[in-house]
């Protein structure tokens, strides 16, 4: 009977809007370009600090949202939000990067009270310029209250930006098409930096699906790494980041379903249905970030990150424990300053994720 009204729901909008209930982003486009007119321009650098962030629409990590965290809340109060924001905001302000890589970001949705985040955080911030690619863009989501929705990655920069594209990725295959139609349709991203002396590079965000049990994440990598390797075949450095939701292939504990599980959940017993909780057992994804590293200079080496792996988490579901796994990254087809790469730990309460930096050496 639920599914039932679920579809008379979607035809009755479908029929009566006159624009398409869900923007399926069905291929390459540009990016909604943001600017903050008072910001101070960047003068020229030959190195460069870059951070990547999973904000969690401002959403924090101790409000308990029915999507990722066991919770019941669907819907934010403004001044929630606001709070929250800028808590993420005064940390970006004080650690200062350069160039800022945001997934996670809501305009225009019910959950977060309708705030433009993209413009409230430059208009806190001190970026000048800013690109934003929606991921995630449905006038009705007929599910849990959530309503009208916008959610996206950004791309912000102390120098001018252009160039902006999204590159829409491959979707889920493990899901039934009505649940399909609605769902987050990952993107990548990517923006063209210019200094004042003419140096350029590009920046490219990425946000891979999270709770998919097929082949989906691979799939996407592989494409995500098509666009990287076509915007390195200019010639122009190039710098990328963002939530893989895999982790490193070296990694000691690879199965989080226990960490993950919500009241009443059971999973890793005989007639389990299903064995693993959906996006918490990443053992048959382990090699895939391989394709990655073996093309491209990370932040981290692997061996860096095999001694003491618990001090490069960045990403927990439970807000009451700490950081419990590494899904954020940064990766360049330059190398970065040695022993630069760090993840704000310290940023705990924020987000689900936590922020990572490090100092990119430019070369062109």
């Amino acid at each position: 009977m639920k599914t039932l009204s679920r579809v008379l729901v979607f035809f009755l909008l479908f029929f009566v809007s006159c624009k398409p209930l869900v923007d399926t982003i069905p291929e390459e486009r540009s990016c909604e370009f943001y600017s903050n007119s008072t910001a101070i321009s960047g003068v020229n650098k030959d190195t460069i600090s870059v951070m990547t962030w999973n904000i969690r629409f401002g959403c924090g990590a101790e409000i308990l949202w029915f999507g990722d965290a066991c919770g019941s809340r669907t819907v934010l109060r403004k001044e929630e939000v606001g709070a929250n924001l800028d808590r993420v905001i005064e940390a970006i302000n004080s650690i200062k990067p350069d160039i800022l890589l945001l997934q996670e970001v809501d305009i225009k949705s019910k959950r977060t009270a309708y705030m433009d985040q993209m413009k409230y955080i430059m208009d806190k911030t001190y970026f000048g310029y800013g690109y934003y690619a929606t991921v995630w863009n449905s006038q009705f989501i007929p599910s849990d209250g959530l309503g009208r929705i916008n959610e996206g990655n950004a791309i912000l920069s102390i120098w001018p930006l252009s160039d902006g594209n999204l590159y829409p990725l491959p979707l889920r295959n493990d899901l039934d098409a009505l649940t399909k139609y609605f769902y987050v349709r990952e993107t990548a991203m990517s923006a063209l930096a210019s200094m004042p002396n003419g140096k350029a590079f590009y920046a490219v965000n990425i946000h891979l699906s999270a709770f998919s049990t097929d082949d989906t994440k691979y799939r996407q990598l592989l494409r995500y790494i098509d666009i990287c390797d076509s915007l390195s075949a200019t010639g122009l450095p190039l710098v990328t980041g963002g939530d893989f939701n895999l982790l490193p292939p070296n990694s000691n504990k690879t199965d989080y379903c226990d960490a993950d599980t919500c009241p009443g959940e059971h999973f890793h017993d005989t007639g389990d249905d299903p064995l693993h909780k959906e996006g918490s057992n990443y053992l048959p994804e382990i090699t895939w970030m391989n394709n990655l590293y073996d093309k491209y200079e990370p932040s981290l080496s692997l061996d860096d990150y095999k001694v003491n792996q618990q001090d490069y988490f960045t990403h927990a579901t439970d807000p009451n424990i700490f950081w419990d796994r590494t899904l954020d990254y940064l990766f360049a087809n330059q190398p970065f300053v040695a022993n630069s790469h760090k993840a704000w730990q310290e940023l705990r309460a924020h987000s689900d994720h936590a922020p990572v930096t490090a100092i990119w050496m430019l070369k062109n």
